[in-house]
């Protein structure tokens, strides 16, 4: 079998999203035919969807070094940079491909998402509102500006955000989780709680809603405490530091319902309340 049947293999592979079949065949292809910069950008990509970063970002280096203005690649690297803490290299290389396509939506989230990791919030919202226009309706794009208002401690710009994506798309779980949280920060419990029930009708094991009604339960009191976060300890046991919300949970369950709701311990806790993970 020659180096082109195993690129056409590899590459089939790729679109069927069989990852480690596209990196076999494409190695292959690439042992065989070094300068086959489909091959290796198709290896670059699977490595990259794999999760294999800094070997995609090696992969996608080499075939940059042979074509420079190689856009869907210089594209796909300021995406692994991104994922890789590198923002200000993302940010180089998809300016690069925005001076052919300044319009192009997927390219300013991209930028908007890179300015936003640098703490630049008010550009990277520039760049997302630009992005929104030429992309409406687009879950990632408002939530990160709603990330950018939130950055800029704009609680009613990040709840205009969140509003404006449900009304997009009204049946937006995410959504409607980001703005149970917003709720709840602010104070309004039995909003924050009704939004948690109803994603929670839906989605009975919703990792963040779960979460959440728990945080608002415990803030309110009067609820069965140890039932609430034995369900949160079983849908959430993949979730970073649950032990120690937990142990502020029931800190906060210690004090009488009409102390909770002002005490440090319940800010604590609602710090913690979790923003959906998808659509970024």
């Amino acid at each position: 079998m020659n180096a082109m049947s195993f690129s056409d293999m590899g590459l089939a592979a790729l679109k069927r999203r069989q990852f480690d079949a596209a990196i076999n065949m494409l190695r292959q292809a690439i042992s065989e035919d070094m300068d086959n910069l489909d091959a290796r950008f198709g290896l670059a990509r699977a490595l990259h969807e794999k999760g294999s970063i800094v070997e995609a970002l090696g992969e996608y280096r080499t075939v940059l070094q042979s074509d420079a203005g190689h856009e869907e690649c210089l594209y796909h690297i300021a995406r692994a940079l991104l994922e890789n803490s590198d923002p200000r290299g993302a940010l180089n290389h998809v300016d690069i491909i925005l001076r052919t396509k300044p319009t192009d939506p997927d390219l300013l989230t991209l930028r908007g998402q890179a300015l936003l990791d640098l703490d630049q919030s008010e550009t990277a919202l520039s760049s997302l509102q630009t992005a929104a226009h030429h992309s409406p309706g687009s879950e990632t794009i408002h939530r990160l500006m709603a990330a950018c208002h939130r950055a800029n401690d704009d609680i009613e710009g990040e709840r205009r955000a969140v509003e404006q994506l449900l009304r997009i798309d009204p049946t937006s779980l995410t959504a409607s989780n980001d703005l149970g949280v917003i709720n709840l920060r602010e104070g309004h419990l039995i909003a924050a709680f009704e939004a948690f029930e109803q994603i929670l009708s839906q989605s009975p094991d919703h990792c963040e809603a779960t979460l959440n009604r728990a945080i608002t339960l415990t803030v309110m009191g009067g609820m069965d405490h140890q039932a609430i976060w034995a369900r949160v300890m079983e849908v959430c046991r993949d979730f970073d530091d649950l032990d120690e919300i937990r142990a502020l949970a029931d800190d906060l369950a210690k004090l009488a319902d009409d102390k909770r709701q002002d005490s440090k311990e319940a800010k604590a806790l609602i710090a913690l309340a979790a923003l959906a993970t998808s659509g970024i």
